[in-house]
């Protein structure tokens, strides 16, 4: 768990530039400083996802569980991709069951594709968050700017922002209350080049680019650490529309 962790907030480290890692001679002693940070600014903390590999971080938000990593660099290869989604030749489990509660294969899914358009990008992250409705409708909020496209598009309902791109799904209804929610559609406003993908069970951001593109982003939120918790507090807004739909 120590490695895990350790693993986790270096990503971080070279994804953001955490402050603690800059100022501190050890190498343990940043990671402590940064997983300290982290924690209390957003409230993630290392976790431990079963049949995975990789690091992750992960907490409560909003009554919801959420599973967070970051990658730099060729890291997720299509076997390690496919083996944190959960299926290489039988169910191991990984995001998957994190997602559905329990096994379920995924090869060919749109999920899997998504995952596997990360791979060769400079840097990647995936926030996911899980609703448990499993009636949920499809939905998506896809930057113009994004790498990773949806397999599956959707009609386009509303405009976000010239740099978060616009809202996409079929269920017209639905999508009125998400367009109508004013303070996630501002909030949203400050993404660029991700892709935010509703499913049954989960609520799911992806994103995947340049240092360029994410540090751009993480000053149109202000800092860091109020980037993360706006992405968690959009996904559990999309979440909480699910919930008060009756579904």
């Amino acid at each position: 768990m120590r490695a895990r962790a350790a693993i986790a907030v270096i990503a971080l480290g070279i994804l953001v530039g955490v402050s603690s890692l800059a100022g501190c001679v050890s190498g343990e002693k940043a990671v402590q400083n940064a997983m300290i940070e982290l924690e209390q600014k957003t409230g993630l903390k290392a976790v431990n996802v079963p049949g995975t590999e990789g690091a992750y971080l992960g907490k409560v938000h909003r009554g919801y569980q959420v599973l967070y990593s970051a990658k730099a660099g060729d890291v997720w290869g299509r076997y390690a991709a496919r083996l944190t989604m959960g299926e290489i030749g039988r169910e191991v489990g990984g995001v998957m069951s994190f997602m559905t509660g329990g096994n379920r294969g995924i090869t060919g899914s749109p999920l899997d594709r998504l995952l596997s358009q990360l791979i060769g990008q400079p840097l990647s992250v995936m926030i996911v968050l899980t609703h448990g409705q499993a009636n949920a409708p499809r939905l998506d909020v896809v930057s113009d700017y994004s790498v990773i496209k949806p397999a599956d598009p959707l009609p386009f309902v509303a405009k976000v922002g010239f740099n978060a791109g616009s809202v996409y799904a079929a269920d017209q209804a639905f999508a009125a209350k998400i367009a109508g929610n004013a303070t996630l559609m501002k909030r949203m406003k400050n993404l660029r080049c991700e892709y935010i993908r509703l499913d049954n069970q989960a609520v799911t951001f992806l994103w995947s680019g340049s240092e360029t593109d994410y540090s751009g982003m993480i000053m149109d939120h202000g800092d860091f650490y109020r980037m993360i918790n706006d992405i968690m507090d959009n996904l559990a807004d999309i979440a909480d529309a699910v919930k008060g739909d009756g579904r």
